[in-house]
């Protein structure tokens, strides 16, 4: 283990995103399927981001315009994509900093379109259908087709790349060849209505993989998916979907806080309990006595410290407040102290605040291919 003059540490193993965003894309391309290597759940990283160009990721997304403007800065050759749906104030940035943009709003289109005429740009639009999840998108033909007409008959500096969904992040909506086939359905109207083929049928994210690799693959109507968390952090897809591609490398991050205190603890508060720090009532089992260690890391630094993943045999994750976090170690064997150090695989969202967060030091592992 490496050690460090800042906890908590989060090592990036570069080699191992560069890997899996290369074993990724030659996975879907033998299915029919082009990627967009997704950076969000890093925070934008730009050494990421060159990670996933570097193994094949020629279109590179975002749900936040500054990281895109970073990316096409440091990799001009990259086709940028923003897949949060714009904001009509920032229209002018999206139009100038981002190649293509998912949307499903008639008066921002209009707005993109004014703004790419004054660039004397062509901006390329992808039109999002709720098949339902409940995030973005209109929610039927009958309402896309006409969105499709304004771009392709009336919007001259907008350019319709493409049609798209999504799954699994508000609702949690599975995909499924009924719901895929909703959305092939909608992107054949459209197509007969223009007169043309479109190049992006964008049916989701990492959620499709569990179709892709257990469920007897996507309708070949579908021919792009936006992945990130499958290629940059596959520890979350495989554990919480069962779904493990051949090659893929699990050893992208690593998370390190030290402890700073260890003690033998009742498992249940005494006294009157209330709500805790965060609002909740929380029901703690009663174990007895347990050897319990805090950490010096909390949901500042992690968010929901109990979607982290220890390295050590017999040590859990009790619980955490804003600033610490509780481990039960009673059967992991060691003799803890203050003072050492405890590893961590992630799950999505304390990836995600550890990289937002300026509290975790940030280390790369490899940086050379």
């Amino acid at each position: 283990m490496h050690r460090y003059k800042k906890y908590p540490v989060l090592e990036v193993n570069l080699e191992a995103i560069r890997n899996n965003a290369r074993v990724m894309r030659e996975y879907c391309m033998a299915r029919g399927v082009s990627i967009a290597g997704v950076v969000k759940v890093s925070d934008g990283d730009l050494r990421v981001a060159r990670a996933l160009y570097e193994g094949g990721c020629t279109q590179l997304a975002a749900s936040r315009i500054v990281h895109l403007k970073q990316i096409k800065q440091a990799l001009p050759q990259v086709e940028t994509m923003l897949i949060r749906i714009p904001m009509p104030s920032e229209a002018a940035e999206v139009v100038r900093d981002c190649d293509i943009s998912l949307n499903s709003e008639a008066d921002t289109l209009r707005a993109l379109n004014a703004t790419a005429r004054r660039l004397g740009k062509v901006h390329g639009v992808v039109l999002m259908l709720d098949v339902g999840d409940l995030r973005e998108g209109v929610t039927s033909e009958e309402s896309l087709l006409p969105l499709a007409l304004l771009v392709e008959r009336a919007l001259p500096n907008l350019r319709l790349m493409g049609i798209g969904t999504t799954y699994a992040c508000f609702g949690g909506l599975m995909p499924t060849q009924e719901n895929l086939g909703t959305l092939a359905h909608a992107v054949k109207r459209v197509e007969e209505a223009i007169g043309r083929k479109l190049g992006i049928v964008s049916g989701g994210s990492s959620i499709n993989l569990t179709l892709l690799a257990n469920g007897g693959g996507m309708p070949p109507e579908i021919t792009h998916l936006r992945l990130g968390g499958s290629i940059i952090n596959p520890v979350s897809i495989r554990r919480n979907r069962n779904v493990a591609i051949p090659g893929i490398r699990e050893d992208t991050f690593t998370l390190t806080a030290e402890l700073v205190e260890v003690a033998v603890k009742p498992s249940r508060p005494s006294g009157t309990q209330g709500r805790n720090w965060a609002g909740d009532v929380v029901d703690f089992p009663d174990l007895g006595l347990r050897r319990r260690a805090i950490l010096a890391l909390g949901s500042q630094d992690v968010g929901d410290a109990r979607k982290l993943i220890p390295r050590d045999v017999g040590v859990r994750v009790v619980g955490n407040s804003s600033d610490h976090t509780i481990l039960d170690i009673t059967d992991s064997g060691k003799d803890w102290r203050p003072g050492d150090k405890v590893s961590f695989g992630l799950y999505y969202m304390p990836l995600l605040y550890a990289f937002a967060t300026r509290h975790v030091a940030i280390h790369y592992l490899r940086e050379e291919s």
